[in-house]
């Protein structure tokens, strides 16, 4: 059933479910998967997710600058909601985990002598699916939060850029056929894909700190939404433009290694 009363991520995972599978099964994770892919394009894709991660830092933090606001001023009345602390306390781990990748993408490049263009990227480096993201981040940080459900476009853009994150790299693990024990010896990038990246996005401790943001986005939905059909129609309805944006901007981000690779 598509459509299970209050589960937001249900619902949206079988919204436009071939764009999804598309965007988590590009040729580029083909290839990486099976180590040829060039220096060049990898850093290309480097640069590109290197700033797509300052937006998505931002957007961490100015989800948490809203929760916290907002349980100041009903701290005292209310006392605040589980939902809210357990966000809280994900979105604080967010930004850890964003500041680290950016450190780990340095430190990778570094180790297999891949030359990542420097910050900001020009346009000619830029991919299309960065700036879909970059006008997704800029859109969410200037709406006025809702009355209903404050937090929820902050919450699924995040959730959302996960879930295909880990669907895309946990495919590519799967698609690689080399035997064990691993040889990266002829590897055109030296193993930097499938000895250091494909796992660092498909391993069990990042399953669960995404599968952690799922069950709080769908449990203050539920909470939310007690029920109330009219509700449950206008979340689906925000919640849905903010899934589509992410699908566009991830199946756009990937490089093209069809066409000469460049």
């Amino acid at each position: 059933m598509t459509d299970e009363p209050w589960v937001l991520t249900t619902y949206l995972l079988s919204v436009n479910h071939q764009q999804f599978i598309r965007a988590t099964r590009h040729p580029f994770l083909a290839r990486a998967a099976n180590g040829t892919l060039t220096k060049p394009v990898i850093a290309r894709w480097l640069a590109n997710d290197r700033q797509y991660l300052q937006g998505y830092i931002s957007t961490s933090k100015n989800t948490l600058d809203l929760l916290n606001s907002q349980r100041k001023s009903t701290r005292a009345a209310e006392g605040g909601s589980d939902i809210e602390t357990r966000l809280i306390a994900w979105l604080e781990s967010a930004v850890q985990n964003g500041e680290r990748e950016i450190r780990l993408f340095q430190e990778v490049s570094d180790a297999y002598k891949i030359d990542i263009p420097s910050y900001p990227v020009t346009d000619e480096v830029k991919l299309e699916g960065l700036r879909r993201y970059e006008t997704l981040f800029d859109t969410v940080a200037s709406q006025p939060p809702n009355a209903f459900i404050p937090w929820l476009e902050g919450a699924v853009l995040l959730w959302a850029t996960e879930k295909a994150y880990y669907a895309s790299f946990s495919w590519a693990r799967r698609q690689d056929t080399h035997s064990s024990p691993k040889d990266y010896s002829n590897d055109q990038d030296g193993g930097a894909m499938r000895r250091e990246f494909i796992p660092n996005w498909s391993n069990r401790d990042f399953l669960m700190f995404v599968e952690q943001l799922e069950r709080i986005v769908n449990e203050g939905v539920t909470e939310a939404v007690n029920r109330d059909e009219s509700k449950w129609a206008e979340v689906k309805q925000r919640a849905g433009v903010i899934w589509q944006a992410v699908l566009d901007a991830e199946e756009a981000f990937w490089p093209d290694v069809e066409n000469g690779g460049k």
